[in-house]
């Protein structure tokens, strides 16, 4: 019985630890690539209206004025206005500094796998 015990919580402790390694830098949005989040900010075919986007792809942000409280009778800010804001200013501050997009195409084409 210890047996099963001990093989149960060796697979349940692996499984954990799979599953936090695929979330790997905590990004949440554009399937955690920062390079792209940092840079484009949310993905617009999941939010078409962002309440914020991105300026200089590592701090700096800007407020869109089609949003609360810049325009009284705009659009709330959302949930995930607030988290991808949130992870903006705590992952992308940590690249110290921005390069240009060097594959082919633009990033938002790119596979993650291929990089």
């Amino acid at each position: 019985m210890k047996t099963m015990f001990k093989i149960g919580s060796i697979a349940l402790m692996l499984l954990s630890f799979g599953a936090a390694a695929q979330s790997g830098n905590g990004l949440s949005y554009r399937d955690g690539d920062p390079f792209l989040f940092c840079t484009k900010g949310q993905d617009p075919v999941k939010e078409p209206l962002p309440c914020w986007t991105p300026v200089d792809h590592i701090r700096t942000y800007m407020r869109m004025p089609y949003c609360q409280p810049e325009d009284p009778y705009g659009k709330p800010w959302t949930t995930d206005d607030y988290k991808s804001l949130q992870e903006y200013l705590t992952i992308c501050p940590q690249a110290e500094r921005s390069g240009d997009w060097e594959g082919p195409g633009i990033p938002e084409t790119s596979p993650s796998r291929w990089h």
